[in-house]
């Protein structure tokens, strides 16, 4: 029982932090500009993988990110608030498996 409750608790970690729209659709919609929401989807992705999610990787345009300050702030912000997320929900799966 134990083993299939962690197992429900990752996998409603996993969906909730993907959600249905990109995360540079979220934040398009919340008015952020294209450079920085794809900045901010790039970073968030790249967040999540150093955060020890399997099913994101490292992703950044080096160029765009050298060159664009929008892009690279919001890479910033997406990585570092997705990589916290990311660790967050991981440990709090890790503490409902040991009740």
């Amino acid at each position: 029982m134990k083993k299939w409750t962690s197992i429900l608790l990752a996998s409603a970690a996993v969906l909730a932090m993907s959600g249905c729209a990109s995360t540079t659709e979220t934040m398009m919609g919340k008015g952020y500009g294209p450079s920085y929401s794809k900045g901010y989807g790039d970073g968030c992705t790249s967040g999540k993988a150093a955060g020890g999610s399997m099913l994101d990787s490292f992703t950044k345009n080096v160029n765009k990110f050298q060159r664009d300050r929008k892009y690279s702030m919001g890479w910033k912000d997406g990585y570092s608030t997705c990589k916290s997320q990311w660790k967050e929900t991981m440990k709090e799966v890790r503490e409902a498996e040991r009740k």
